[in-house]
Formats: C-alpha cells, structure tokens, sequence
C-alpha cells in the first residue's frame, strides 16, 4: 500500500496549480511544456500496477497496469488536446489586438497576422500557427463579432471574438 501511496503523490506533483510559463504562443499553463499523453500512460500505468497488485496480486497488477496506461494516456492526450486549443485561442487574440489597434488607429484591418510555432510536447513536432483574417463582411453579418481562422497542419478552425469579448 506504501507504493501506491508514494506513486500518488509523485503524480499529483506535476498538477500542482495551473503555474503558467512562457512560450512562443504567448503563456500557457506549464502542462503545455510536457509530454501529457506519455507521462498519463506512464503514471496510470504504475498506479494500476499498484493498486492491482493491492487488489489482486500479480494478476492484479498486470491488469491494473494495462488499465492504468491506457486510461493515462487517454486523458494526458486530452491535455495535449487542450494545449493546442489554448495556442489557437492565443493566435487568435494576438489577430483580435492587432485588429482593434487598427481600429483605434482609424486603419483598416491588418490583411495578414504574424505566424507562430507551436510545439506539440506529445510528439515533440513543431507546428505553425497561422491566423488569416476573414472578411469584413463575415463581422458585419454576426452582429459585429470579429473571426479569424486558425490553422496549422493538423487542422483548422474559426474563432470569433463577440463584441462583449467572448470567445466563441
């Protein structure tokens, strides 16, 4: 029972508070710097290992630990899920500050926004974020919401930021 007990604690030490720190996509909480979906894998994987081992002896333990890892991996993956829709969020708010400095300036919208790279801490590959601006027409048509798209080579999505701020 010790183990299971020391391996719990080791584990919550890497989610201590959501400590920020810096990155190229502006801050982002410090999971964001780490290989989530490996490190859940291995985690979960010791703790079924320990607590099947409790339960059920060696049987228990090798079915506790394939349990453990599997669900560990699942949600560090989740995390790193949320990582990169936190870096598109940041992407887009950098685009929606250029935008109404713009506007501040009596400017037009700026007609490109500075890519940036992000990398993914699950697979350690690094991915350009792009904000490409969309029509001034697409603002005027959702009761003055401001969108962008987001994308990098995984995927792309649209983000709009609502008059009273949301992001949506």
């Amino acid at each position: 029972m010790m183990p299971v007990i020391a391996l719990m604690g080791v584990s919550t030490v890497g989610c201590a508070g959501n400590q920020m720190v810096q990155t190229s996509a502006g801050p982002m909480p410090a999971y964001c710097t780490q290989n989530n979906a490996a490190t859940g894998a291995i985690v979960g994987g010791l703790l079924g290992a320990g607590l099947g081992a409790a339960i059920g002896g060696g049987r228990g333990a090798a079915i506790g630990a394939a349990a453990g890892a599997t669900f560990g991996g699942l949600s560090g993956a989740q995390a790193d899920q949320q990582c990169q829709q936190l870096a598109y969020q940041q992407a887009a708010e950098m685009a929606f500050a250029a935008q109404a400095q713009a506007a501040y300036r009596g400017g037009p919208p700026p007609m490109s926004y500075n890519s940036y790279n992000y990398v993914q801490p699950s697979t350690g590959a690094t991915h350009t974020v792009r904000v490409t601006p969309l029509s001034n027409q697409t603002a005027a048509a959702s009761g003055g919401t401001s969108c962008v798209q987001v994308s990098d080579d995984t995927g792309t999505k649209r983000v709009c930021k609502t008059a009273d701020g949301k992001l949506i």
